[in-house]
């Protein structure tokens, strides 16, 4: 096979693996990552990648690529890329050891429904929000950006709404033929930066603005901006609770604007969302974990007072109810509870581990 057909071949075998990645070295066995565990193709199959099969494989991926960069140069590059009838990829090229290396995270060319990622009714209710501020957080590789697809796309089919999305680089596309119609840019090709593109939104007469993530302050606050003008923006955090999230949004902005920001934050956030993927307990697959932060009267109270931040997720768990929301642990308890997640990987990924046996009343 020819070293410039390898990669498609690879990226096929991924898809029909149901894998989530797929990485590539020079010089290592070819690896995929299938429901969170790492899997090595045998090297009888496939054999260690060589520099040269590395550095064709990355001319073949940016041979169609609007700035085909120098490969003597590249030390990194992000990139979309498809595969006729197989699937679509958001491609990572770094430089390593002076190697190169390929990371590829298969997007699905259906954006799954809500009732496909097990989302809870309260998801969909937060997409009925006409304003505000909604925060979407959680580690690299957690499914933040299929969430917030999701969202986005149940939107557009049940409103005439026009979204604006910036996003670095673009993985799912939307349909042109729902009620609503979204127009995506893509950081570095469409726009030259996130806070440009939330510049040029607000005159692009967006309802939403999904405003890619909120790396530091010029990102935050811009998006609050947004926000303050009765647009909804949609934002994600790295971030792995939503205290964790607020505290990454707090840190992009000096002491003397701390007490301006929890105010603009208490005010104009509505939702915090973080997420967290879990080997489901019959081997098929993961599972979504959630934090869900919706802000109410009692939450509005605790973020405007940094000293009664950690009441939060009780209020959350106590707000369950009545609002929907719900702390990461009180989830992954339902989950056990429902035979979907092993209890020693429940603990393992707790938020409150030795607080979390106790609740599931064991020693």
């Amino acid at each position: 096979m020819e070293s410039k057909q390898l990669i498609d071949e690879l990226l096929h075998i991924a898809n029909k693996n149901g894998a989530s990645d797929l990485i590539v070295r020079t010089g290592d066995r070819v690896r995929l990552r299938i429901a969170g565990e790492i899997v090595t193709i045998p090297v009888e199959k496939f054999p260690r990648i060589s520099l040269d099969e590395a550095t064709a494989m990355i001319k073949h991926l940016i041979r169609d690529h609007p700035k085909r960069p120098d490969i003597d140069q590249l030390q990194h590059l992000d990139f979309h890329y498809s595969l006729k009838s197989t699937s679509n990829f958001r491609v990572h090229v770094l430089r390593t050891n002076n190697n190169f290396g390929i990371v590829a995270r298969l997007i699905p060319q259906e954006i799954p429904s809500f009732d496909a990622l097990r989302i809870p009714p309260i998801i969909q209710e937060i997409t009925n929000y006409r304003s505000g501020l909604i925060l979407m957080a959680g580690a690299a590789g957690s499914g933040k950006s299929t969430t917030l697809a999701a969202m986005l796309n149940h939107i557009i089919h049940n409103r005439p709404v026009h979204a604006v999305t910036l996003e670095d680089p673009i993985e799912f596309r939307y349909s042109t033929s729902h009620m609503g119609t979204v127009t995506q840019r893509e950081i570095g090709m469409d726009v030259e930066s996130y806070p440009q593109g939330l510049i040029d939104a607000m005159r692009e007469t967006p309802n939403i603005i999904v405003a890619g993530e909120a790396r530091g302050r010029d990102e935050v606050q811009l998006a609050l901006e947004a926000s303050e003008t009765g647009h909804l923006v949609m934002a994600t955090v790295h971030a792995t609770t939503a205290i964790g999230t607020m505290q990454r949004i707090m840190a992009s902005f000096g002491s003397d604007e701390q007490i301006g920001i929890r105010e603009r934050l208490a005010e104009n956030l509505r939702a915090i969302i973080v997420q967290k993927l879990l080997p489901m307990k019959n081997g098929k697959g993961r599972i979504v974990v959630l934090e869900i932060m919706i802000k109410y009267s009692v939450i509005k109270h605790f973020i405007l007072d940094p000293d009664r931040w950690s009441e939060i997720p009780r209020a959350m768990e106590e707000g369950h109810s009545l609002y929907g929301s719900q702390a990461f642990d009180q989830h992954l308890q339902q989950l056990v509870e429902d035979d979907l997640v092993d209890y020693d990987e429940a603990v393992l990924n707790a938020v409150y581990p030795e607080d979390f046996v106790i609740r599931m009343g064991r020693n």
